[in-house]
C-alpha cells in the first residue's frame, strides 16, 4: 500500500489523465441522464435563446421543377451513352489543364525574371475561355504590376477587380466636403489653391441627417449649382496635380478613392471624364503610385476606357497606363501636355522613328488634326468649341462608333430617335423644296433662251451647260459613278494638287487607276488622322501629340485659377516647358524626329529647337540632334494680320498674349526665323523642311468676311520644298483622303526619314501656276508619253474632286 501512494505521488500527472479520462467515460456513458440534469436548471435560458425552426422544405413552381427534372433525366441519358463515357473525362481532363495553365502563367508573371513575366503576360491576355468566376479568381490573386502588364495587353477586362462598391454612388454633397478637406490642407503650399477657394469653392455646409450613399435603381438629385460646382473643382485639380508635391499629397490623402465617386457621378458625361482622366495621368507619373491604382480599382476602370469609342478617353487612358507600366521594356513617362498616340499598347520592338504633332492657337490634339469635313462649314469663334465644327461629344468618336452615331443609332438610351427622325423628315423635304425650285428655274432659263435669241449670244457661255457628246467621256463618267476599278493606263489626280510651288520642289501629284480607290462615298472618317492612319502606313514609328491650352483674347479663363498661368502664354516660356517635357519622355533617342507642326505649332518647334541645341542636359539636346526633317503648315514665320483683329473690329478688345506675339514683322518673330535659318546653314544643314501654305481664305462667321490667316509671303522659307495648297488655314492639316497630295507628301517624308536616303520617286515638274479656274495642266515626266487626255471642265466631274488622263508607257 506505501509502495502505491508512493507511486502516485511520483508520477502525478498520469493520476491526473486517469481521472479525467475516467470522468469522460461516465458522462458519455450515462449522457442521457446527465442531460436531463442539465435541462432541470437551463431549460428556460435554452428555450429564450433558441431560433425559430426553419421549414425543411421550400415552395417552387410546378412548371421549373417540371423543367429541371426533365434537364436531369435528360442528362442521365446522355451520360449512359458510350460516347458520353468516352468523351466527358477527356472534357474534365481539358477543363483541368486549361485552368492550371493559367494559374501556372500567373505565377510565372508574379515571380519569374523579366523575360519570363513578358512571354506569361502576353499569354494570359490571350485567354477568353475561361469561366467568369475562374477570371474573379485569379483577378483576386493578381497583384497591381501583372494587372497593369495585363491591361497595356489588351486583356480581357474581367482580369481586373471590380470597383469598389460599384453599385452605389456617393452622395455629391459629401464628395464636395472631402474634396474640400483635402484640398484645404494645400494652401500653404500653392497660392493657386487660396485664390481657388476665395473665388470658387468657398467652405461647404455641414452634412448631416442625409443619405450618404445612393444605389444605382436610385434617382440622384444633382442641381446645376452642385454639378458646375463639381466641374469646377475636377478642372482646379487637373491643374493643381501638375505639381508633383500637391499631386503625391492629394494621392496619400485618399484622393483616387475620390475621383472614383466623381466617375461614378459623371458616369454619361464624356466630357468631364476627360478632364478627370487626365488628372489619374498627372498623379501616373508619381513614384509608387501603382498601388494605390490598384487597390482603389482604376485598373479595370482605365482597361475599359481604353476601348471606349471616345477619342479623348482612349488617348489619355492609354497615357495612364503607360506611365503605370514600369515593366514594359520600352517604358517611357508622359508628363502634362504630351500624349502617345501610338502605340498605345506594350510592342515587342522599339520605334524606328518618332513623328512629333504640335497644333497652333486655339487648336488641340483632339481637335487640329481630324479629316477634312467633305461638308465644311464657316468658322465660329464663339462658345468653347470654336475651332470644330460640331458642338456635342460626337466630334471625338472614333472610327466605326461615329458612322453608327451619324446613322441615327447613337443614343444608348433610345431618347433621341424621334427627334433624328423628326430632323430627317424635315431635311428631306428642305431637300424636295430644294430641287422643285432648281427644275422650275431650269425651265424658266430654258424658255427665256427660246424667246430671246440675241439675249442669249450676248451672254458668257457656263461651263454647265456644257454637253458631253464624247462617247468615250460618257463611258468614263457612267464607269466611276459605278466605281468600278480603272486599269494600270489610267492616272488620276490627287484631289488637292497644289496651286503652286517653287521651282525644285517635286512630288507625286497623282496616283495610278488600277491603285485609286473611290473614297467620294466612303462613310469611313477618322477625328485622328495621325492616330488611325500612320499606323497602318508605318506601324514601327511612335507617334507623339503635343496638346497645351490657348487663346485669343485675354476674356478667356483657361488661366482663371492660377494667376502664374497668364505667363505660359508666351512663346518662349511654353517652348521651355514643352521641350522639358519632351525630354522627359526620351523624345529622339536613338532615333530620327520629324516635326510636323500647324500655324503657331511650327513657331514652337523652332523654337524648341533652336533651345534645345544650346542645352547642356544630353536629353534635352537629342531632340536637336536627332531631328531629320521638319514640315511647317501655314506657319507665319513673319507674323499674322489675326493680331490686327482689333483694329477693324470691336468684337476683341483685349487680344491675347499669343496673338500680340504673331502681329505681322514682329521683331521676335523676325529674330527667331533669322537665327533658324542660320542654323540650317549650320547645325541643321541636313535637316529636310516642307513647307505648305494656305491658297484660300478662311471664312470667318463671327465677322462675315474672309481672312488670309497666315499669306503666302509669311508662310515661305526660301529652303526646301514650298507648295500653295487650295485649302485654307484650318484645312491645311486635315487631308481630305488618303489617297490626297497632302497626306502622300507627309508620308513620304517619314519614309525618307527612316530610309535616311532619299528614295526614289517619279519626278513631275512642278508649273508655278498648276490649276486656274475651269483649267488645269499637268506635265508628266519624260518617262510616260501621253497618248490620250481627256480634258473637261470641272463641273463634268462635280462628282469627284479628282482629275484623270490616260497614258500608255513607252
Amino acid at each position: 500500500m506505501n509502495n502505491l501512494s508512493s507511486t502516485l505521488r511520483r508520477y502525478p500527472k498520469t493520476v491526473g489523465s486517469i481521472g479525467i479520462l475516467t470522468t469522460c467515460g461516465f458522462i458519455l456513458y450515462d449522457k442521457h441522464r446527465f442531460r436531463r440534469l442539465l435541462s432541470k436548471f437551463f431549460d428556460e435560458n435554452v428555450a429564450k435563446t433558441e431560433k425559430k425552426p426553419q421549414p425543411d422544405y421550400i415552395y417552387i413552381k410546378y412548371h421549373i421543377y417540371k423543367e429541371s427534372m426533365r434537364k436531369l433525366k435528360q442528362q442521365e441519358e446522355d451520360e449512359k451513352k458510350w460516347i458520353s463515357i468516352i468523351i466527358n473525362p477527356i472534357g474534365k481532363w481539358w477543363k483541368a489543364v486549361k485552368n492550371s495553365v493559367a494559374w501556372r502563367l500567373l505565377n510565372i508573371a508574379q515571380n519569374g525574371s523579366h523575360h519570363e513575366r513578358l512571354k506569361a503576360v502576353r499569354q494570359l491576355a490571350r485567354i477568353d475561355h475561361l469561366k467568369d468566376w475562374d477570371f474573379r479568381h485569379l483577378a483576386q490573386i493578381c497583384d497591381a504590376r501583372t494587372a497593369v502588364s495585363l491591361a497595356r495587353s489588351g486583356a480581357d477586362t474581367r482580369w481586373f477587380v471590380p470597383v469598389r462598391m460599384k453599385g452605389c454612388i456617393k452622395n455629391p454633397k459629401f464628395v464636395l466636403s472631402e474634396l474640400h478637406d483635402i484640398l484645404s490642407h494645400m494652401k500653404k503650399k500653392k497660392e493657386c489653391v487660396q485664390n481657388f477657394f476665395t473665388k470658387y469653392f468657398p467652405e461647404q455646409d455641414p452634412v448631416e441627417d442625409i443619405c450618404e450613399f445612393f444605389t444605382q435603381e436610385q434617382l440622384i438629385t444633382l442641381n446645376v449649382q452642385e454639378s458646375d460646382l463639381l466641374k469646377e473643382v475636377t478642372s482646379f485639380l487637373h491643374h493643381v496635380t501638375k505639381d508633383q508635391e500637391l499631386a503625391q499629397q492629394f494621392m496619400l490623402e485618399g484622393g483616387l478613392v475620390h475621383l472614383m465617386e466623381l466617375r461614378k457621378i459623371f458616369a454619361e458625361d464624356n466630357e468631364a471624364l476627360s478632364t478627370l482622366c487626365k488628372i489619374l495621368a498627372n498623379l501616373s507619373v508619381l513614384p509608387d503610385s501603382v498601388e494605390h491604382f490598384f487597390s482603389s480599382g482604376w485598373i479595370g476602370v482605365l482597361a475599359e476606357w481604353q476601348q471606349c469609342p471616345d477619342l479623348r478617353l482612349q488617348v489619355i487612358s492609354a497615357k495612364t497606363m503607360a506611365n503605370l507600366d514600369h515593366d514594359d521594356p520600352n517604358y517611357t513617362p508622359y508628363p502634362a501636355n504630351v500624349y502617345p498616340l501610338h502605340p498605345r499598347s506594350r510592342t515587342l520592338s522599339k520605334p524606328k522613328a518618332d513623328i512629333v504633332f504640335v497644333h497652333g492657337l486655339m487648336g488641340g490634339v483632339f481637335i487640329t488634326w481630324r479629316q477634312k469635313d467633305r461638308k465644311p462649314n464657316e468658322l465660329s469663334l464663339y462658345g468653347k468649341n470654336a475651332f470644330y465644327t460640331s458642338e456635342t461629344d460626337d466630334v471625338f468618336l472614333v472610327g466605326e462608333q461615329r458612322r453608327w452615331k451619324m446613322n441615327g443609332n447613337g443614343d444608348d438610351n433610345g431618347k433621341n430617335n424621334s427627334a433624328t427622325t423628326t430632323n430627317e423628315e424635315e431635311a428631306k423635304a428642305k431637300e424636295d423644296e430644294i430641287k422643285n425650285m432648281e427644275e422650275a428655274a431650269t425651265e424658266a432659263a430654258r424658255k427665256e433662251a427660246e424667246n430671246d435669241k440675241l439675249l442669249k449670244a450676248a451672254k458668257k457661255p457656263s461651263a454647265k451647260t456644257l454637253e458631253i457628246s464624247d462617247v468615250a467621256t460618257k463611258e468614263l463618267v457612267e464607269t466611276l459613278q459605278n466605281e468600278a476599278e480603272l486599269e494600270s493606263d489610267w492616272e488620276v489626280v490627287h484631289p488637292d494638287v497644289p496651286l503652286s510651288a517653287s521651282e525644285d520642289s517635286t512630288g507625286e501629284f497623282s496616283v495610278a487607276g488600277n491603285k485609286w480607290i473611290n473614297e467620294d462615298n466612303d462613310e469611313d472618317y477618322t477625328n485622328c488622322w495621325p492616330m488611325e492612319w500612320l499606323p497602318e502606313d508605318h506601324p514601327n514609328v511612335r507617334v507623339i501629340g503635343i496638346d497645351y491650352t490657348s487663346a485669343l483674347t485675354e476674356w478667356s479663363n483657361f488661366s482663371k485659377y492660377c494667376p502664374c498661368e497668364k505667363g505660359q502664354g508666351y512663346i518662349d516660356v511654353r517652348a521651355t516647358t514643352l521641350m522639358e517635357r519632351l525630354a522627359i519622355s526620351d523624345v529622339g533617342h536613338n532615333r530620327p524626329i520629324v516635326w510636323i507642326g500647324h500655324s503657331m505649332g511650327g513657331l514652337l518647334t523652332k523654337l524648341i529647337l533652336i533651345k534645345a541645341k544650346d542645352s547642356k542636359d544630353p536629353k534635352v539636346q537629342q531632340l536637336a540632334e536627332s531631328t531629320r526633317s521638319i514640315v511647317f503648315l501655314g506657319t507665319p514665320h513673319r507674323g499674322s494680320p489675326i493680331a490686327k483683329w482689333r483694329q477693324h473690329m470691336q468684337v476683341i478688345l483685349s487680344p491675347s498674349i499669343e496673338v500680340k506675339e504673331m502681329e505681322e514683322d514682329a521683331p521676335k518673330l523676325l529674330t527667331l526665323h533669322q537665327e533658324f535659318m542660320k542654323c540650317l546653314h549650320t547645325c541643321f544643314r541636313n535637316v529636310d523642311i516642307l513647307s505648305i501654305a494656305e491658297g484660300a481664305p478662311t471664312m470667318l462667321t463671327s465677322f462675315k468676311f474672309p481672312l488670309h490667316i497666315v499669306t503666302e509671303e509669311s508662310a515661305r522659307i526660301d529652303y526646301g520644298d514650298f507648295y500653295v495648297l487650295k485649302d485654307d488655314h484650318l484645312s491645311l492639316s486635315k487631308p481630305i483622303f488618303r489617297q490626297s497630295f497632302l497626306y502622300q507628301r507627309l508620308l513620304r517624308v517619314i519614309e525618307e526619314t527612316i530610309n535616311e536616303q532619299k528614295s526614289p520617286q517619279s519626278k513631275y515638274e512642278v508649273p508655278t501656276n498648276l490649276m486656274k479656274q475651269q483649267e488645269k495642266q499637268i506635265k508628266v515626266a519624260p518617262t510616260s508619253s501621253i497618248q490620250t487626255l481627256i480634258y473637261q471642265t470641272k463641273d463634268i466631274f462635280a462628282f469627284l474632286p479628282q482629275l484623270l488622263f490616260k497614258f500608255s508607257t513607252s
